[in-house]
């Protein structure tokens, strides 16, 4: 039996009740706008960036933003919502690397609701996601036009997203017993899909959707916004975004080199997949051995 099949078949047992779907979607309704008020002027924001890039900053930057306006910002986060998930810690017992998978159904329902509520109330809210196609920008396009529409981009290197995402997988597992390391090959799809995506909303040329690139601040809060399409004409979002990757794969070899020995003698990988993992994020960063 291979994966899709088996996949099918683990994701039967696990198929929500009409009750069961509502439940979670009123957990996660409530999750997203518990503090939310219709604005007059409401602000949509979808940020991009592949696993460790650090796109928690955006939302932050962004809740700021409107907090000026003594506004809330509701974030949307697909594994919030995922985490809702009736069946979730058994999942996670049996079938740790399918979570993902047989949650994703329901899940991309939930999301499809609670961004459809977002809009009808007039909220400000930020959906961290991706960007790794463009069907963020498509939900963009299709919303009303009294939406200030954002998309917002982390510019951090592969070098730096990995580290973090795997130091984040320890101190999760560290933490609360369970967790799994992070897919390298679906981090570095996601890496070349980004820019990818930008390119071709780019192309599109829609001057009501502003694209932004944002690089680390200080601390992983305090995101630095380096470009923004509403005031530049001479360079492009995509050519800003190839810049900043390319600085800061440069930057702090040293400490990286000391990340990535400490993680390689730390990490406990569980099963064959896991395994696998740590031998791909060496293999990618064994320039810094």
């Amino acid at each position: 039996m291979n994966y899709e099949e088996s996949l099918e078949n683990i994701k039967e047992k696990y198929v929500l009740s009409e009750k069961q779907f509502e439940e979670m979607y009123e957990k996660c309704k409530e999750i997203s706008f518990h503090n939310c008020q219709k604005s007059s002027n409401p602000i949509a924001v979808f940020t991009g960036g592949q696993t460790g890039s650090g796109k928690g900053g955006i939302d932050v930057f962004s809740g700021r933003e409107v907090q000026k306006n003594g506004e809330h910002m509701a974030v949307l986060d697909v594994d919030v919502y995922r985490a809702t998930f009736p069946f979730t810690k058994e999942i996670l017992k049996k079938y740790p690397t399918m979570y993902s998978d047989i949650t994703a159904e329901t899940t991309g329902k939930i999301v499809n609701k609670i961004i459809n509520e977002a809009i009808k109330n007039n909220y400000n809210f930020v959906f961290e996601g991706t960007l790794r196609n463009t069907q963020p920008f498509e939900t963009l396009k299709a919303m009303p036009d009294y939406y200030k529409k954002f998309i917002r981009v982390m510019a951090v290197s592969n070098v730096e997203s990995l580290l973090t995402a795997f130091e984040r997988n320890y101190e999760q597992i560290k933490l609360t017993g369970y967790g799994r390391f992070t897919n390298v090959e679906t981090h570095n799809k996601t890496y070349n899909g980004v820019l990818n995506s930008i390119r071709t909303i780019e192309s599109e040329k829609k001057d009501d959707i502003i694209i932004e690139i944002f690089k680390r601040g200080q601390d992983m809060v305090s995101p630095v916004k380096i470009y923004s399409s509403k005031d530049n004409d001479e360079k492009c979002a995509s050519e800003i975004l190839v810049e900043e990757r390319e600085r800061d794969k440069e930057l702090n070899k040293k400490e990286r080199s000391q990340r990535l020995k400490t993680l390689l003698e730390t990490l406990e990988p569980k099963d064959e997949f896991e395994k696998k993992q740590v031998i791909k994020l060496k293999e990618e960063l064994c320039f810094l051995l």
